[in-house]
């Protein structure tokens, strides 16, 4: 076992000059972070993080609050080649250094700078890092024929259309508001408000600016004659709440006739003005799911703005505006054009609704409140763990909140002293050609350790493993709720380790034959960043996939009593980028004071969820998915 396990463990260490001499190219302005102190391996069986970063990453990225952080220089040549899409990174690059050392060090400032504050990710510099992709907007996906909106909308070529018969020519839908109609001329739509209240048209349908980055090109029309006296304005912006005698402009850009200026709207307020310039101006909005506006003025940045994008789920496109002159010499919009690209927003989940579970025959009522859900695509199929009663349960999702279970009986119940209190915290596993069952058994004194069953792709009864799992010693005394990724004939595990002294906190290991048992990853910073010592928080149930060329780790944060999902992204599981809270209570009965327990799979262009959500009384079981294209993150050659 030591010889297999040291031969995993060899590093490529060419695959981390590769990365930096790439990142000596891309990463101009990205600045430098000083090196973290030195840490002890760590040693399954004998603890030894460094240091404690408080309760999951609040005291900034990668534990930098310890009291001694990660030597990430070493953790990169002491790990093996670990990235969450090594293809992404295929042979030598021209000119690198062949000092394995300079390469690490430079990959990790590289990625501690892009890392360290939420809009750092967003440079053209932070491009090697796929997990910069994850919430930025850096990495979207085109939506292609899009519906919602219209990608061009010159009103001026609509001649003497009525506003509606110019949208339907453009196929979008319009609905006009205000005292007086929207008129169309040569000059563009006139939105026709009066002296107290807006006028203008809606265009198109909502869309959602927390999962979607959206670029509105806006070319205005200035009103003729004005002299600074009139009153003439038209604006284009995106707004949550139907118009009434004036839009709430939430993020948008308004026209001035008057003043000859076009102001930046942030939240219905003028966040920046700008000299409006002749007709031909071309403006430019970039929205991104961060949160962040991009004005540009004939191509050249302006400035950069935050708006609240987690408030604009159904953001609806409106021109507005109000015009006293004649519409003839009015202020009006020319033209409009929309790109609208899907993006990965960890906050934007749809589709939120409880699971019921049907069983062929006997009472599945008290199913529905199994615990420690885990889901599988084996692609005919979708297969569902869950315990209960100490026993694990396996069935097939046959639609998104309905699990069906055909055999009522457990598919895995205690069987050996390691078992005697039960076994918990499923997690299905597909390999391409059987289902791994990996889950925590617990002894009589409540210790765990991890185990693993297998199956074929029929689920309908696994075989214990002879694998010597993942057993407690030295100073853990407890290993609990694994998770599992699978990757190129590459195990990776991460399972919450609990200290004699009570601490707990995530740690990731890895193996490439569970017949040779575990190695850790050493010198990372998931211990730091989850490391847990208070007796009224808890970090646990982590879920670990591969998604757009990074790793996802999604876990449970409990503070008092209640229940929320955090996540972290990473990609080679040594330097991770904290995301924050990303699922936590919602309107719904069901989980309307938090949810615990989740367990993702990814998608060509999606991400589905299966977790527990938290009424108050109890937890029962529900499901989520977003839209997270893949296949974006750019190469670094």
């Amino acid at each position: 076992m030591e010889q297999a396990l040291n031969r995993n463990r060899r590093c490529d260490r060419w695959k981390w000059l590769t990365i930096a001499a790439a990142l000596a190219v891309v990463s101009f302005g990205c600045g430098e972070t000083g090196s973290a102190g030195s840490s002890p391996a760590i040693d399954s069986g004998t603890g030894g993080s460094a240091g404690s970063a408080g309760t999951g990453g609040d005291s900034g990225v990668n534990g930098a609050g310890g009291a001694e952080g990660p030597n990430y220089t070493d953790a990169l040549g002491e790990n093996p080649e670990l990235f969450a899409d090594p293809l992404r990174n295929p042979g030598d690059f021209p000119g690198m250094s062949t000092d394995a050392t300079e390469g690490a060090q430079a990959y990790a400032e590289a990625a501690l700078a892009c890392y360290e504050a939420p809009n750092a990710c967003t440079g053209p510099e932070c491009g090697a890092f796929a997990s910069c992709c994850v919430k930025t907007g850096a990495c979207c996906a085109p939506v292609i024929d899009n519906a919602a909106l219209p990608e061009a909308l010159d009103f001026r070529g609509c001649g003497l259309l009525e506003l509606l018969a110019c949208a339907e020519a453009s196929s979008v839908m319009t609905t006009t508001f205000g005292e007086l109609e929207p008129v169309l001329n040569a000059r563009g739509l006139v939105p026709n408000g009066t002296a107290n209240a807006e006028g203008g048209a809606l265009i198109g349908e909502p869309v959602n600016l927390s999962s979607q980055r959206v670029a509105l090109d806006v070319q205005f029309a200035l009103p003729v004659g004005c002299g600074g006296t009139c009153l003439e304005s038209a604006g284009v912006a995106f707004t949550a709440t139907a118009p009434g005698a004036f839009v709430d402009a939430e993020v948008g850009l308004l026209l001035s006739g008057s003043r000859e200026l076009v102001n930046v709207m942030i939240g219905n307020e003028v966040a920046d003005t700008f000299f409006a310039g002749p007709g031909s101006t071309e403006w430019r909005l970039v929205l991104s799911p961060d949160g962040s506006a991009q004005l540009f003025r004939d191509g050249a940045l302006q400035g950069q703005y935050a708006f609240d994008a987690a408030a604009l789920t159904q953001a609806q496109l409106v021109a507005f505006g109000r015009n006293l002159s004649a519409t003839a010499n009015s202020a009006a919009i020319a033209s409009i054009e929309v790109q609208v690209a899907d993006c990965d927003n960890p906050r934007a989940w749809r589709e939120r609704q409880p699971v019921s579970v049907s069983i062929g025959v006997g009472d599945a009522a008290r199913h529905s409140f199994g615990s420690g859900p885990s889901i599988v695509d084996l692609g005919q199929t979708k297969q569902v763990a869950y315990e209960l009663d100490g026993a694990l349960y396996v069935g097939e999702l046959v639609t998104p909140g309905e699990v069906f279970v055909a055999v009522p009986a457990p598919v895995l119940v205690p069987s050996a002293p390691d078992e005697a209190t039960g076994l918990e915290d499923p997690e299905l596993v597909f390999d391409g050609s059987n289902v791994f069952l990996f889950y925590t058994a617990r002894d009589a004194s409540g210790a765990g350790s991890i185990r693993a069953a297998v199956s074929d792709l029929s689920v309908a009864a696994f075989t214990r493993t002879g694998a010597p799992g993942l057993i407690p010693a030295g100073d853990i005394v407890s290993y609990e709720a694994p998770t599992v990724a699978y990757r190129a004939g590459l195990w990776l595990l991460v399972v919450r380790a609990t200290y004699s002294g009570g601490a707990t906190e995530l740690q990731a290991l890895y193996t490439s034959n569970l017949d040779d048992g575990w190695a850790p990853v050493v010198n990372g910073g998931l211990e730091q960043l989850t490391r847990v010592q208070s007796a009224t928080a808890e970090i646990t149930e982590p879920s670990l996939m591969i998604h757009n060329s990074a790793y996802q780790l999604y876990y449970a944060r409990r503070n008092g009593t209640r229940w929320s999902v955090e996540l972290l992204v990473s990609d080679e599981l040594v330097l991770w980028r904290p995301m924050g809270d990303v699922l936590g209570g919602s309107d719904e009965a069901y989980d309307g004071l938090g949810a615990r327990s989740p367990d993702v799979i990814s998608g060509p262009d999606r991400i589905d969820i299966v977790y527990s959500g938290q009424d108050g009384v109890a937890f029962r079981l529900g499901t989520a998915s977003r839209t997270a294209p893949s296949d974006t993150a750019p190469s670094i050659f």
